[in-house]
């Protein structure tokens, strides 16, 4: 199974799920039930981690199937004690099982896209649309850049004065980047930005976001990267051939 580097997952298992719903997990909601035909829904989550996404669709929809991917056991295995009703399967994006194929009526990614290169993108795509029935929504979550501009970003953490390991997490692609790559799989591509409605304080792990107070947003988000972070939902209907 191919990974890509990406390590900082610890804090997902050390913290739990949060006593309220995610911003990010209530607009999702919000547009999966403004697009979708209808809300009695198979799910599959790429990237779930411990499976909180999972956990609060199925309180805000009708779940037939409830299906969470991601590449690292430990995660996993939290998500499947916490959400027993769910699937959970270890696979990467860039490696769905050929069994998911057009199972889902919603396919949602969160967070996970920045984690890929030029050169793994379109595959993360393909695979994505591959899973979703004809009709179906994919919806992903991401930095993107509205000006035309693909970074490929690489950093390492230094602790207790060594350096880590290289990682990847932050790529950022542009919009442009991304429709074309949508267009060949979907008849529709919106994108709707994300505005966090509250501030965020900094934390110990700087690579995680903050909010900060710029000329133009009393609330950027922003990390230890020096990063000006502007999220954004890319949601896509797959073509009906």
């Amino acid at each position: 199974m191919k990974e890509a580097a990406y390590r900082n997952h610890q804090h997902y298992i050390n913290e739990g799920w949060s006593s309220e719903p995610k911003e990010t997990f209530k607009s999702l909601a919000r547009i999966i039930k403004r697009y979708s035909e209808h809300q009695d829904l198979n799910l599959l989550d790429v990237g779930c981690a411990t499976g909180e996404l999972l956990g609060f669709l199925s309180t805000e929809f009708e779940c037939y199937r409830l299906v969470g991917a991601d590449i690292t056991q430990g995660l996993l295995d939290t998500g499947a004690r916490l959400l027993p009703k769910a699937e959970f399967v270890l696979a990467s994006a860039l490696d769905l099982p050929e069994s998911f194929a057009e199972q889902f009526d919603v396919v949602t990614s969160i967070g996970c896209m920045s984690i890929f290169n030029e050169s793994e993108i379109e595959s993360f795509w393909e695979n994505l649309f591959a899973a979703v029935k004809p009709g179906g929504l994919v919806i992903v979550l991401s930095p993107l850049n509205e000006f035309g501009v693909d970074a490929m970003i690489r950093h390492r953490k230094r602790q207790e004065g060594e350096p880590g390991s290289w990682e990847t997490g932050w790529n950022i692609f542009s919009q442009e980047t991304i429709s074309e790559i949508v267009a060949n799989h979907s008849v529709d591509v919106k994108f709707e930005r994300f505005r966090i409605p509250f501030a965020i304080e900094r934390r110990d792990d700087p690579i995680r976001t903050w909010t900060m107070q710029t000329e133009n947003k009393d609330l950027q988000l922003t990390n230890g990267l020096k990063l000006l972070i502007d999220h954004c939902f890319v949601v896509a209907r797959k073509s009906v051939v």
